[in-house]
């Protein structure tokens, strides 16, 4: 067994981190899920870029603030704090195409102890792919030095490493308010939940798969 990323975040640890520039758009959309604009709710995709960065979600929220990363989402109607009503803002999960790239500026990184440049550069992105797709795929991102984000359409996790029952995962979308989550969580942690095995909890049988190139540069 072989982990990638000595640092573990959730989304649902940031239920205080909005993704939009002033309070007053903090909103809440009125349909569906009523989802919040904020990390929790609207952030899987984006907490798994923050770890390939090895940096906390809400420090590269805040960069990607400034940068205009997130976008209305006009499919989502919403109601702000001050009952404005207008589209739902949130993350849009860039880049999105081969050969795309975004650059997050100025970011502390802890780990380096400066502020830095990343660079996200999407050298794939194909959903709808058989589990022994996605592990070949995922083995040959590996192999050439690539992050890789997978999961379902509508959910992301992180590849976090390999092992003799394939790739592992970090799901971001983890809770601490039983027994059975905790245990779940230091599962994760420990290397133990195969994207096999979290594709069986969560009924999944055509997965995701997105590469990045991670390019740090200050």
């Amino acid at each position: 067994m072989h982990l990638f990323y000595p640092r573990f975040h959730a989304q649902s640890f940031y239920r205080n981190t909005f993704l939009v520039d002033r309070p007053q758009q903090i909103a809440r959309a009125e349909k569906s899920d009523r989802e919040w604009n904020n990390l929790a709710e609207s952030g899987c995709h984006f907490t798994c870029m923050a770890m390939i960065a090895g940096v906390d979600p809400a420090t590269l929220a805040d960069a990607a603030i400034k940068q205009g990363y997130y976008r209305p989402d006009k499919d989502l109607p919403a109601r702000a704090l001050n009952g404005d009503r207008g589209p739902l803002v949130w993350d849009q999960n860039v880049p999105a195409k081969k050969g795309q790239s975004f650059t997050f500026p100025k970011v502390w990184h802890a780990g380096q102890g400066r502020l830095v440049d990343l660079e996200f550069t999407c050298r794939r992105w194909d959903d709808y792919v058989s589990l022994k797709e996605a592990t070949r795929l995922i083995h040959e991102a590996v192999v050439q030095g690539r992050h890789v984000v997978s999961g379902s359409f509508e959910h992301s996790v992180l590849i976090a490493g390999l092992s003799a029952d394939g790739p592992l995962v970090w799901d971001p979308d983890v809770e601490r308010d039983s027994g059975a989550a905790r245990r779940r969580l230091q599962e994760m942690v420990e290397g133990g939940l195969s994207l096999r095995a979290w594709g069986q909890q969560e009924k999944v049988r055509k997965f995701s798969v997105v590469e990045y190139e991670l390019n740090v540069k200050g």
